[in-house]
């Protein structure tokens, strides 16, 4: 048996027991991946991240319960929290090697501020079954990424959206013709926001994520455009809660949050 520390971390969050929470355990990443959805599944958070030093940056993957995912932001940035706050990183500048290429993650004023590819959305036919599944009755786009196999749908208002009650079984058994693995409702948001958004992956073993960063990647070009603005204020309307700054720059999207690390413990594996 071998023996690792794991720190459970709250992201895109000030406050304790808000955001999204993701386990970092640090140990090798070339193990068996039934070993990796075993860790995932006995955690039971939406993310697992698993993070090893190499030679010149870190390489990180991350699970879900029941799936490897090739991009997930708030485990990244807990992962980058714990390198900077508990592991005594000395750098300004962290590398990743993942799934989805070199990430980087930023030590700035507001936060951690890490840089992703841009995943740009085109517009689709609204499936229909799907969207009567999630509780949307109005929407006023329907768009898709084949990249992170987001659904994007732009209802109404925030209010709308954060009184959605989606049934997951139905959406789980309605058609899914573009491939999806998530569904990002979203709306425009008010005062200290740009935009607001919600989502769900049942596909995937997750029914809501609380913060998801990897659909600010298809949110961040998308809302560009329709704002005309660069750098947006983003909160995503789950019960937990949690916030994100969002800048467009070049093709990659820069996601700036911050963490809290609840939880530092053993695990055996």
């Amino acid at each position: 048996m071998s023996k690792t520390l794991f720190y459970h971390v709250d992201a895109f969050t000030r406050e304790r027991f808000k955001g999204n929470p993701a386990t970092v355990c640090l140990m090798p990443c070339n193990l068996q991946n039934s070993l990796y959805l075993s860790i995932a599944r006995e955690i039971n958070l939406s993310e697992t991240a698993f993070l090893e030093k190499t030679d010149d940056a870190y390489k990180l993957r991350w699970f879900t319960p029941i799936v490897e995912v090739p991009l997930c932001g708030h485990a990244t940035l807990a992962a980058a929290h714990v390198l900077f706050d508990y592991l005594g990183y000395r750098g300004d500048k962290i590398v990743f090697n993942t799934l989805s290429g070199q990430l980087t993650a930023v030590k700035v004023s507001d936060g951690i501020q890490m840089d992703f590819p841009q995943n740009k959305s085109y517009p689709v036919d609204p499936p229909h079954e799907a969207l009567k599944a999630l509780g949307i009755k109005k929407w006023r786009r329907v768009y898709y990424n084949d990249t992170n196999k987001k659904l994007l749908i732009h209802i109404e208002d925030a209010e709308t959206l954060k009184a959605l009650t989606p049934d997951f079984e139905a959406f789980l058994r309605s058609p899914n013709p573009y491939g999806w693995e998530g569904a990002v409702v979203t709306a425009e948001a008010s005062g200290e926001y740009d935009f607001t958004s919600r989502y769900f992956a049942p596909h995937r073993g997750i029914a809501e994520d609380p913060v998801t960063g990897s659909s600010h990647t298809v949110l961040g070009p998308y809302w560009a455009e329709l704002l005309g603005k660069q750098k947006m204020r983003a909160y995503q309307a789950s019960a937990r809660g949690g916030e994100l700054t969002v800048e467009l720059s070049g093709d990659r999207v820069l996601i700036t949050g911050s963490c809290v690390a609840v939880l530092v413990g053993i695990l055996n594996y």
